[in-house]
């Protein structure tokens, strides 16, 4: 191991439990309530039909957002500043499967989009993908989604809500803020364009990650579950934000799917068959008690030791946002973690044309091209 490397069993070990709480104890014994405790599991083995080493391809730093997949990191996790990853045990309620799981950071550790790292490297078995990207990227490297733990996309635009105490919408914030800050080129914020929610002079694609409502009168993308927080909790003084999820106003993509290479679906249906219910439950465990995942996650991002940084409050209001504004949750059905057929084809509706319009080469596709839901337990709920 090298320097920069650091054993994260030696920063958890203290005074966090290793009890996950699962299902049991409502009116429907097939459910599962995310508010009892869980028997103990054996037996769970995933050594004959998956990977030796599950590997998860994310899109940015270790946050509360990617806490369903630390909720399975073993005790002997490590984590590597080199590598950009943390490898251990993939563990089901403390108990080893036999495989090991692998979670790469996103972001500046990435030399290309997760849906080209997931074709270019055949080590990856999950990546997270959107809707949206799957859709952009069909046609050259198609990827299907089998479970999504997010059922409502936390993205948001924000500003100050006490310079801007009327705004509360994006279509409201656009009257009264001039420029509104972005990532690049997101497809969203064209539909936004179009729908004539915001106008095009508005829109500045050169925001940088950082917290600008403190120095200046504008908005900008972030996620609903963390920038509230950190500006409610600045040093120099809290801010009271105002925001729209995107989701609300009418770009309804699915976020962070786990999504498979298409080609690669007959070889990994075994592994699909027993990891997916995993991941369900490993979600609702994440959300009934985050304790242990969140001590991951903070060891984690110590160790990468980068300008990212995040905090106990950070990570525990991150938890919390998601199950108290229903990030996390059901959707239309009782099953938990299902990419809707209806709702995926009416985001396709909206979003091709507007993919188009930016000079992609989109497909005709439905969401079955780009979507399954069979690997799912559906007596898998998620109660609240």
């Amino acid at each position: 191991m090298s320097k920069r490397d650091i054993t994260i069993v030696s920063a958890i070990a203290v005074g966090i439990s290793l009890s996950l709480l699962g299902a049991c104890g409502n009116s429907e014994p097939a459910a599962t309530d995310t508010s009892a405790a869980a028997a103990p599991t054996t037996g769970v083995s995933l050594a004959d039909v998956c990977p030796a080493t599950i590997v998860v391809q994310t899109d940015w730093f270790p946050e509360s957002e990617h806490g369903g997949l630390y909720q399975l990191m073993g005790d002997d996790a490590t984590a590597s500043k080199d590598s950009g990853a943390v490898v251990g045990s993939l563990a089901v309620n403390g108990q080893p499967t036999g495989v090991n799981l692998e979670i790469r950071a996103g972001g500046p550790f990435l030399e290309s989009p997760v849906v080209t790292e997931m074709y270019q490297d055949n080590a990856i078995t999950f990546g997270y993908v959107g809707t949206d990207v799957a859709i952009t990227r069909y046609t050259d490297a198609p990827t299907l989604a089998v479970f999504n733990a997010l059922n409502i996309n936390p993205q948001v635009l924000l500003w100050d809500a006490t310079k801007h105490p009327g705004a509360k919408t994006i279509a409201d914030a656009a009257k009264t803020i001039k420029s509104f800050y972005v990532y690049g080129d997101p497809a969203w914020m064209r539909y936004f364009e179009a729908q004539g929610l915001i106008q095009k002079d508005q829109v500045d694609s050169n925001y940088k990650g950082n917290l600008l409502l403190s120095t200046e009168d504008a908005a900008h993308q972030g996620f609903a579950t963390s920038e509230p927080y950190k500006y409610a909790n600045l040093e120099s003084g809290a801010i009271t934000t105002g925001y729209q999820l995107i989701h609300d106003a009418g770009w309804n993509s699915y976020a962070q799917n786990l999504a498979i290479r298409k080609d690669r679906l007959e070889e990994l249906r075994p592994c699909l068959e027993n990891i997916v219910p995993i991941f369900q439950q490993a979600q609702l465990d994440y959300i009934a008690d985050p304790t242990r995942a969140n001590a991951i996650i903070l060891t984690t991002v110590a160790a990468y030791d980068s300008w990212w940084t995040q905090s106990d409050g950070d990570v525990a209001n991150g938890a919390g946002s998601q199950k108290e504004m229903g990030i996390v949750g059901n959707g239309d059905t009782q099953t938990f973690g299902d990419l809707e057929e209806a709702r995926v084809n009416d985001f396709i509706a909206k979003a091709t044309p507007i993919l188009r319009e930016q000079g992609l080469e989109i497909a005709d596709i439905t969401a079955s091209d780009i979507t399954d839901n069979a690997f799912l337990d559906s007596s898998i709920t998620y109660q609240g």
